[in-house]
């Protein structure tokens, strides 16, 4: 899943992502430069060994954290700076891992793994210092753009370092730690509420620089990895020229433009005004025939997307369909079940953390269960993945279910929703590495981290604009109705009411001036109806697209 520039082929020379490096090391031993023991045994572990794996680990789960807190905390988040467009920052951090995966394998060769893991490590500590002390929605964006560069570099890193530091006979047990390495932060929803509860938001982001603070000063002192040997004697200046910039300028521009018209649709803007149909159009056609059309016709001798991985087979085109597909999917569990268990069930923190632990398991219990079940599934895997797509499509769409008496219910169709997804998403990169060309297997991984984050991001997108401006129809009405309902005939205190229950801070409507308790609890209950009502959209929404995953 790293990348560098290493490929070779028949006639000349063609720009390849270092992945091809790793797995040719798996399979031949120790990578050049890499000291070996009597017999041509590795090295036995040594302490600075064990730490440079270990902070590995930490910097690969430091790239992903501040996604999840921010996910965990979006709402106390927007309201704290003002906002309702807080889903931006989601977009942000995913739109910028999936702009710099393609690039990270270049990189590299420009400035060694050991730099670029420092680089993406400090980008993680910018983020959190920008995203904790922000005071506007522009700041935040921009915290989790730059966080988004660094999760590029550092995970991507992360993966090929550890397999490159470890002596071979212990590479699947130390890669299979990076993957559990995630346990701590398992429960990231109950600490987000138990901090935001007893003090800020704030602090989310202290504890994600912390732990990323810790990875660096461990990578500093005892990650050293073995020079890398550039095998085709390229200068920087020709690695430089093997980018293709307009492929990037294409993709990143084109995706950027059609994100912002779809949030603008709907809320705060007309579907037909200018301000949605204009950078959706140009977005559009950018992203899905400009950049498609040069890098089939254009010119340049290593294009970010290679035609040969296509040739002959159609299954890395499945795999993409599908990991894009599914990174929608995913965020949208990740981004909506919180709120789910935050706003629709009026509960207690660790009730609410406990209840969070079902997603985040199910999904990695289906990632490896799958995964692990396609080395045994010769010819079954079309019908592994058609079984995964329809359960993740049936129980994701299930939730609309969900309302505020059956919370049992609504925790089990999660499980299996989450499950589904767990075993598309991972599994799907794995065949799609199965498929590719031996030369483009990086490129086919890098690629791969990329199509999953887009998906991501035009997915929150899409469905973020749905929750919104149901909820913003919703929310008035239901509260509005039940506050008249209980007795409350004044219009400021009704509007009182409803911008408490806006705010999402607890306890906000009970401190309304001249409200019964009796009022609370009618208005309480309408604004988990008016949460439950919005988001039955977002879970209508999902079931197209996970129809597109079962046809493929």
């Amino acid at each position: 899943m790293a990348s560098g520039v290493t490929q070779e082929k028949s006639q000349g020379l063609q720009g390849q992502h270092e992945y091809n490096d790793d797995k040719s090391s798996l399979e031949k031993g120790p990578p050049e430069g890499f000291q070996t023991g009597k017999d041509g045994e590795d090295i036995p572990w040594t302490a600075k060994r064990m730490i440079a794996v270990l902070s590995l680990c930490i910097v690969y789960v430091g790239s992903q954290i501040i996604l999840y807190f921010t996910s965990s905390a979006l709402a106390p988040i927007s309201q704290s700076l003002g906002t309702t467009r807080g889903n931006w920052m989601l977009t942000a951090n995913t739109l910028a891992v999936a702009a710099i995966c393609p690039f990270v394998g270049y990189i590299t060769d420009l400035m060694g793994r050991r730099n670029i893991a420092l680089i993406g490590t400090l980008f993680l500590l910018i983020s959190c210092a920008v995203q904790a002390t922000a005071n506007s929605l522009g700041q935040a964006v921009s915290a989790q753009a730059i966080g988004g560069l660094g999760a590029g570099m550092a995970e991507l890193v992360a993966l090929a370092g550890v397999a490159e530091i470890t002596p071979a006979r212990w590479r699947g047990v130390t890669l299979s730690l990076v993957t559990f390495s995630i346990v701590p932060f398992m429960p990231q929803l109950l600490y987000t509420i138990l901090i935001v509860r007893s003090s800020t938001w704030r602090y989310c982001f202290l504890l994600c620089g912390l732990w990323n603070l810790v990875g660096m000063v461990g990578l500093v002192f005892c990650y050293k990895p073995p020079p890398r040997t550039n095998a085709e004697g390229l200068t920087k200046m020709q690695i430089l020229k093997r980018v293709d910039w307009v492929g990037a300028f294409l993709s990143i521009v084109g995706i950027t433009l059609f994100l912002v018209g779809l949030q603008a649709g709907g809320y705060p803007h007309p579907w037909t005004s200018a301000p949605v149909l204009g950078p959706l159009a140009v977005g559009a056609v950018t992203t899905f025939i400009a950049f498609p059309l040069w890098e089939v016709y254009g010119r340049h001798p290593f294009p970010m997307v290679p035609s040969k991985i296509f040739k002959g087979q159609r299954v890395v085109a499945l795999a993409y369909v599908i990991v894009f597909i599914a990174g929608m999917e995913f965020y949208s569990i990740l981004g909506f079940f919180p709120l789910v268990l935050q706003y629709v069930y009026n509960t207690d923190a660790i009730t609410i953390g406990v209840r969070g632990l079902c997603y985040p398991w199910a999904i990695l219990g289906g990632a490896c269960i799958v995964s692990f079940l396609m080395s045994y599934t010769k010819g079954h895997v079309r019908t592994m993945f058609f079984t995964v797509a329809a359960i993740m499509t049936a129980f994701t769409g299930a939730l609309v279910v969900s309302n505020p008496n059956n919370p049992g219910t609504t925790i089990t169709l999660a499980t299996f929703a989450a499950f589904g997804n767990g075993a598309l998403v991972v599994p799907a990169l794995t065949l799609a590495f199965y498929a590719a060309p031996d030369e483009f297997v990086g490129t086919v991984g890098a690629l791969s981290l990329s199509v999953r984050f887009v998906g991501g991001s035009i997915g929150t997108s899409i469905f973020f604009n749905i929750f919104l401006t149901r909820f913003s129809k919703f929310l008035p009405e239901f509260v509005g109705a039940a506050a008249v309902q209980s007795g409350v005939t004044d219009e400021q205190t009704i509007i009182a009411i409803v911008t408490a229950y806006a705010s999402q801070v607890p306890g906000a409507a009970a401190a309304v001036d001249g409200i019964s308790a009796a009022t609370v609890q009618a208005t309480q209950f309408a604004s988990q109806m008016a949460y439950s009502e919005a988001l039955k959209m977002v879970w209508y929404a999902t079931i197209p697209f996970g129809v597109a995953v079962y046809d493929e």
